[in-house]
C-alpha cells in the first residue's frame, strides 16, 4: 500500500555523504542515470536524489547517499514496521491450505491447517510453483534429522524465520530497524537489533545464510558477502536476492521502476556484478533462482509509483509488457526483475 509522500524538503545536510566511486568495484568511472528520483513508494526520505550507473562493473548507486546515523530517517514507515499476522477467509483461506500443504510435502513445514490435496495440485503449475519455491520458501533444503542452523540478515518481522522455523530449522536473525525487531521478538524469534557485525569473531556457525533484499540497503555490500562466507560452515549455502540492474523493468519505468527505492536502496547489482562478486569472495555452485511472482508484484507497485507521480502510463507498462518481461525472464536471467542466487562455500 502506498503512502502519501512527505513534502519534498532538503534531506538534513548534516545526513549526507558522498559516494566518489563505487562501492562494489572502486571505479570512478560513470554516467548520471537519473537526476530526480523521490520517495513515491513509503514516502519517508525527503528530496531529490541522484543515481548513477558505474561503467567498470554495471552496477548503480546513489551521490550523494545517506549517512549511517541518518539513514533512519528513510525507514519512518517502512513495510516491516507492521505485523505479517493476517487472517484470511473465503477463497484466501482456502488457497492458504493449499499452499502449506505443498509446503508441508515439498519443505517438511509443519502447520495443523492444510488441505490434502495441494501437495498434488501446485504441481501440476510449474510457473506459479516455481515462485512459491523462491519467493516465500527462498529454496530451503528439507531438513534432515541434525539439528541445522539458519541466519536471516535483514529479517524485518521475521515472517521468513517463522516459516523456516516451521520447516525445522533453528533460526536466528539481525536487522538494524528497532521497531521491526520488537515484532519479530513478540513472535518469539531469537532476533538481535543490528548487522552481520553482531557476529564478528564467529566463524563456521550456520548451515545456510539468506539475504533477501538486503545487499542494496548496506554501505559495504562486499564487507557483508565476505562476512556471509565467513560465517557458513563448509557446504554452507547463501541465498541472496537483489532488484536487478538489468532489468525489463528498469528499462520499462525508468525512475518510477519500483526497484530502485531512494534513498533506501544505497547500490543495484546486475546479475554479472553480482555473480562476480560472490566468485571473488570464494563462493562456488552458482545458481539462478527466479521467482515468477516478483514481475507482477514489481510492475503492479511501479504503476501505483507512476499513478502517485501524475504520471501517464503506457501500453508497455500496462498487462501486455508485463507478460512479455514474465515471458523473457523465463528464459533470460539477465532480464528479471531480481537477481535470485544460491551459491555454496566450498566443503
Amino acid at each position: 500500500m502506498l503512502i502519501k509522500p512527505s513534502p519534498v524538503t532538503d534531506w538534513p545536510a548534516s545526513g549526507l555523504e558522498p559516494v566518489a566511486a563505487c562501492p562494489l568495484c572502486g571505479s570512478s568511472e560513470r554516467q548520471l542515470a537519473y537526476s530526480d528520483l523521490q520517495d513515491y513508494f513509503f514516502g519517508s526520505g525527503p528530496g531529490n536524489w541522484q543515481f548513477y550507473r558505474c561503467l567498470g562493473c554495471g552496477s548503480g548507486y546513489l551521490d550523494p547517499r545517506p549517512s549511517p546515523e541518518a539513514i533512519g530517517i528513510a525507514y519512518r514507515h517502512y513495510y516491516t514496521h507492521r505485523s505479517s499476522e493476517t487472517s484470511y477467509s473465503g477463497v484466501r483461506w482456502l488457497w492458504h491450505l493449499l499452499r502449506d500443504d505443498y509446503f508441508k510435502s515439498r519443505f517438511g513445514f509443519q502447520s495443523e491447517c492444510t488441505l490434502w490435496p495441494g501437495r498434488w495440485v501446485l504441481p501440476l503449475f510449474p510457473f506459479f510453483r516455481q515462485g512459491l519455491d523462491t519467493a516465500v520458501a527462498r529454496n530451503l533444503e528439507w531438513v534432515t534429522p541434525e539439528n541445522r542452523r539458519l541466519l536471516d540478515v535483514g529479517c524485518g518481522n521475521g515472517e521468513f524465520m517463522e516459516f523456516a522455523r516451521q520447516a525445522g530449522w533453528l533460526v536466528q536473525g539481525v536487522d538494524i530497524d528497532v521497531a521491526a525487531v520488537t515484532i519479530a521478538k513478540a513472535k518469539g524469534l531469537d532476533v538481535i537489533a543490528g548487522g552481520i557485525e553482531q557476529f564478528a569473531g564467529q566463524t563456521a556457525c550456520f548451515d545456510r545464510i539468506t539475504l533477501s533484499h538486503v545487499v542494496e540497503h548496506v554501505f559495504d555490500p562486499m564487507g557483508l558477502l565476505r562476512d556471509c562466507f565467513r560465517l557458513l560452515k563448509p557446504g554452507g549455502v547463501l541465498w541472496v536476492d537483489t532488484p536487478n540492474m538489468g532489468s525489463a523493468g528498469l528499462r520499462v519505468f525508468g525512475e518510477y521502476w519500483r526497484g530502485l527505492e531512494p534513498p533506501r536502496h544505497l547500490m543495484l547489482f546486475s546479475r554479472a556484478s553480482l555473480i562476480d562478486s560472490l566468485i571473488k569472495i570464494g563462493f562456488g555452485e552458482i545458481v539462478d533462482r527466479f521467482s515468477t511472482l516478483a514481475t507482477t508484484a514489481v510492475w503492479r507497485e511501479s504503476r501505483e509509483i507512476m499513478s502517485r507521480a501524475s504520471v501517464k502510463r503506457n501500453w508497455r507498462q500496462a498487462l501486455p509488457g508485463r507478460f512479455l518481461a514474465d515471458v523473457d525472464g523465463i528464459f533470460a536471467p539477465t532480464e528479471r526483475e531480481f537477481v535470485t542466487l544460491t551459491c555454496r562455500k566450498p566443503g
